[in-house]
């Protein structure tokens, strides 16, 4: 009987299905060539994946609507994004230069 166990215990454990993590991921040459460009290496998204969040041109440049910018203008401190990371909440100014909030996920 302790032998049926056993085999039935290695048999069973087959059938178990091993996790795997699918979230997108960056390399080693991948991240440093995004740092090297002056974007930084982020996780976010429903998979939690890594992205390289790329600098914009017009990082930090006064701003008083989205048209002003590459990415977005931050509506609290009128300048353009740093960073184009469409994920996470912010507050931004539209092209009539009204505030608008949006969280992406």
């Amino acid at each position: 009987m302790r032998n049926f166990a056993f085999i039935a215990h290695v048999a069973l454990a087959g059938c178990i299905e091993e996790e795997t993590d699918d979230r997108p991921s960056l390399g080693p040459a991948e991240e440093a060539a995004c740092e090297a460009r002056g974007g930084r290496v982020s996780i976010a998204g429903l998979l939690g994946g890594e992205f390289c969040a790329e600098r914009t041109p017009d990082a930090g440049q006064a701003c008083s609507r989205a048209s002003d910018c590459s990415a977005w203008c931050e509506s609290e401190t009128r300048t353009c994004a740093t960073h184009a990371d469409p994920f996470g909440c912010r507050s931004y100014l539209t092209d009539e230069g009204e505030v608008e909030a949006i969280c992406v996920d």
